[in-house]
């Protein structure tokens, strides 16, 4: 009974190793759904984001994409790369972004609420676009937040008060 018992007791430390391993994964596969998402909204005439494939399991290894040690995606560079459409909610479940870098492209619509989610967001550069809409008073969920720049877009209504309350913000 004591083989049995020792080679039931190897199975569940297999499958216990298995899926540890399996966790780092899927978050960063969820992070590369979420990025893909976004590919799929925006027209790339330079193929800048060619290297964006959704059967890839980790989007570290995309260009523009910037990850952590524990292969978190923590940047998000496509700043001037002639890039247009709309933005999308799905870059709020980037939830280990710092950077997020979107600056001088053609991106049109609003900016998403969804961003409020970045919680270690340090950088939204996302200005000389053609966004439109309200800033979001979401972002002012963005304690983190440094450097805010969305100059140079068609935004209307005036900047939300709740942004006066992130003190660690510099550049606006």
């Amino acid at each position: 009974m004591a083989p049995r018992v020792s080679l039931l007791a190897a199975g569940a430390v297999a499958v216990a190793v298995v899926l540890l391993l399996a966790a780092p994964a899927r978050a960063s596969n969820d992070e590369g759904d979420a990025l893909y998402a976004l590919r799929t909204r925006l027209s790339d005439p330079n193929g800048v984001l060619q290297s964006w494939d959704p059967t890839l399991v980790n989007p570290c290894t995309w260009f523009h994409v910037t990850c952590d040690h524990a292969s978190r995606v923590v940047r998000l560079d496509l700043g001037n790369s002639n890039i247009s459409g709309s933005i999308g909610p799905e870059l709020g479940r980037l939830v280990n972004l710092q950077y997020l870098e979107l600056y001088r492209n053609n991106l049109n619509g609003e900016i998403p609420k969804e961003l409020g989610n970045l919680k270690n967001l340090i950088s939204l550069d996302l200005y000389a676009n053609k966004l439109t809409g309200t800033i979001p008073k979401s972002l002012s969920k963005l304690g983190s937040l440094r450097f805010m720049r969305l100059n140079n877009n068609k935004l209307a209504g005036s900047i939300p008060r709740e942004l006066a309350k992130l003190s660690n913000l510099k550049v606006m």
